[in-house]
């Protein structure tokens, strides 16, 4: 989730669960969604969406090109026509401002087929920058993906970030390369605790701490919380341009502080 205004949120993924996730959005404060993002249709991407459909004010409901699952589709389409929210399809090169939020689409660029699981790999990855702060949202795209779409140097400068959300939490199905080419100080792993798969993988781990990154997670770290800044001077005023994806104004204030931080919330699983 992330931060797009007093009381107002830019929801990325909305999880297995509406109960939990209502009950998140009312202890974060938020009144109101510009804008839901959903990276890709899998169920625990996406089952959380009645908790908030048709209780908060919801702008917009944005997916990816891919329709599968076929089923998860179906529910979508049924809870977003219910509650009369727009929905609409985006890929590669979509972007725009929601509130305080700055938001670019990178991938995918083509619709991928055939490979391991065309959902995680058709995952939406979004740059997006907060104040201070640039995430890389990267949903579950796996080593495929981000070898095909993020290959050459000027697609993988593009993913440069302060703060890394690990594909696909964690899993050992990773390009160590993508993951370096970030650049990333923090690295966070949205994962449920004692989960079967495995999540997240050792070598995973391993990678990203070669890399520099500070590694949280919420199986163990509970819920996370980025913390930056407000928007610098210049920047995020209404009709100004967002800065282009990979662009690292944090950097800038780092001689005098730190401008980002990951908080660690202990109490309670907050995958």
């Amino acid at each position: 989730m992330l931060s797009a205004g007093p009381g107002s949120a830019v929801l990325v993924d909305a999880g297995p669960d509406p109960a939990l996730l209502a009950r998140c959005l009312d202890e974060l404060g938020v009144r109101r969604l510009p804008m839901i993002v959903l990276s890709h249709l899998h169920a625990d991407h996406v089952d959380g969406l009645p908790g908030v459909l048709g209780r908060l004010p919801v702008g917009e409901v944005l997916v990816g090109p891919l329709r599968e699952p076929a089923g998860q589709w179906r529910s979508v389409r049924r809870w977003v026509d219910r509650a009369g929210v727009p929905l609409r399809t985006i890929g590669a090169g979509a972007g725009g401002r929601a509130g305080a939020v700055c938001w670019t689409v990178l991938a995918p660029r083509i619709v991928l087929h055939g490979t391991d699981s065309d959902p995680n790999n058709d995952s939406l990855v979004l740059s997006a920058r907060v104040g201070a702060a640039s995430i890389l949202l990267t949903g579950d795209m796996e080593a495929t993906a981000q070898r095909l779409s993020f290959g050459d140097p000027q697609a993988r400068a593009g993913l440069r970030a302060d703060v890394l959300k690990v594909p696909h939490h964690g899993s050992a199905n990773q390009d160590s390369a993508f993951l370096a080419a970030t650049g990333a100080r923090f690295a966070l792993i949205s994962v449920g605790a004692g989960n079967d798969y495995g999540h997240p993988a050792a070598s995973t781990l391993r990678t990203l701490r070669r890399a520099g990154m500070s590694v949280a997670r919420t199986d163990r770290d509970g819920a996370l919380a980025v913390v930056a800044p407000g928007t610098p001077p210049g920047t995020g005023q209404p009709g100004q341009r967002c800065p282009e994806p990979g662009a690292n104004p944090s950097a800038r204030l780092a001689a005098e502080r730190d401008p980002v931080s990951v908080v660690r919330r202990r109490s309670g699983n907050g995958s």
